[in-house]
C-alpha cells in the first residue's frame, strides 16, 4: 500500500511518501491538512469593498475613481486567487460591514476556499489587534499572518518565507518602499506592535522597529515590496507583468522564480484599460484626491 501525506499548504510534489507492499496492490490516500496538523497557521487579508471612491482615491486622481476601483477589485480578486494555498485557515476580514454578500460572490467567483469576517470598527492598529488576538484565541493556532490589498505581488513563496522567519522570532515583517508594510506575523502569542503608532505616515515601519526593540520582541524582515497608490507604481506593475520590471523588490537574495507572481488576465486588463484613460481625468480631480493620505499597513 503507498499512502501519501500532504505536507500543511505545501504542492503535492513536495508530498513525503510511504510505500509498503500489500498483496501486490498500491492505494493512494490523501489526507487532509487538518486529519493530521496538530498545529494550525492562520493567514489573513484586511480588504475594503471595491466602491469607487472608497479605495485608491490617490491613484484615481490620475486614472479617475471607477478605474482605480476596477484596479484595486482586480488586484484583490488576484490576490485571493493566487494566495488560496497559504496556510491552513484563511481570512478575509472585510469592510464595510454590509459587504459581505459581496466578498462571498467573489470568493465564490474564483473558487478559493476562504473564510469571511468583518473588520472590527476603530483604527487600524486596533483592528490588527483584534484580528490578531482573535486568531490566537482558537484552538492549536501557532502562526498567524496578516497582509493588506494594496500589494498585488505577494507570492504563497513570499508567504512561505514568512512562516519559515516565525519559526525562530515572534513576529516578521514584509517591509514597502513607501514607510509602511506589506505583511504583518506573528508566532504562538499576540505581540503587541500596534499600540502607540500613528498610521498613515512614513514612519510606521521605523516606529513599529523602535517599539519592537524597546519591548525586547524578536523580529526579522522580508524583502521589501512595492504598494500600489499611485499612478507611477501602476505603470510599473504593469511593466513588470510584461517583463519589462523587477516588480518592484530590491533584496539581496538570489532571484527565485516562485517569489514572481503568476497574474489572472483580467488584472492585465484592467490595468491596460485604466492606462488608456490616464489623460482624461481632468488636472482638477488630480488636485483633489492627491489630498488623501495613505494607510501604511495592511488595511
Amino acid at each position: 500500500m503507498c499512502i501519501i501525506a500532504a505536507q500543511k499548504c505545501c504542492p503535492w510534489s513536495r508530498m513525503s511518501t510511504f510505500e509498503r507492499d500489500f498483496e501486490g496492490a498500491i492505494s493512494i490516500i490523501p489526507i487532509h491538512p487538518f486529519e493530521r496538523a496538530s498545529t494550525v497557521d492562520h493567514f489573513g487579508i484586511f480588504a475594503k469593498h471595491w466602491s469607487p471612491g472608497k479605495v485608491k482615491t490617490r491613484l484615481g486622481a490620475s486614472i479617475g475613481l471607477d478605474q482605480s476601483a476596477r484596479v484595486y477589485y482586480a488586484m484583490l480578486s488576484d490576490l485571493i486567487s493566487r494566495l488560496g494555498v497559504v496556510g491552513d485557515q484563511r481570512t478575509i476580514a472585510y469592510t464595510p460591514r454590509n459587504a459581505g454578500d459581496a466578498f462571498a460572490q467573489l470568493t465564490q467567483s474564483i473558487g478559493a476556499s476562504w473564510n469571511l469576517d468583518v473588520q472590527t470598527d476603530g483604527p487600524l492598529g486596533d483592528r490588527m489587534t483584534i484580528f490578531f488576538q482573535t486568531a490566537f484565541a482558537a484552538p492549536g493556532t501557532q502562526n498567524v499572518l496578516l497582509i493588506g490589498s494594496d500589494c498585488p505581488t505577494i507570492t504563497p513563496a513570499i508567504c512561505q518565507q514568512a512562516w519559515d522567519a516565525l519559526a525562530s522570532n515572534d513576529v516578521v515583517l514584509g517591509p514597502t518602499f513607501d514607510g509602511g508594510y506589506y505583511l504583518v506575523g506573528m508566532s504562538h502569542k499576540f505581540s503587541d506592535v500596534f499600540s502607540g503608532i500613528t498610521y498613515s505616515t512614513e514612519s510606521v515601519l521605523d516606529a513599529t522597529i523602535a517599539l519592537m526593540n524597546q519591548r525586547v520582541i524578536k523580529f526579522e524582515l522580508l524583502c521589501p515590496l512595492q504598494d500600489i497608490d499611485e499612478l507611477p507604481q501602476l505603470e510599473e506593475l504593469f511593466r513588470s507583468i510584461n517583463g519589462d520590471a523587477e516588480n518592484g523588490t530590491t533584496c539581496d537574495q538570489q532571484p527565485d522564480s516562485n517569489l514572481q507572481p503568476n497574474y489572472q488576465p483580467q488584472l492585465l486588463s484592467a490595468i491596460q484599460t485604466a492606462l488608456r484613460g490616464e489623460s482624461s481625468v481632468s488636472p482638477v480631480a488630480r488636485r483633489k484626491n492627491n489630498s488623501d493620505n495613505p494607510t501604511k499597513g495592511p488595511s
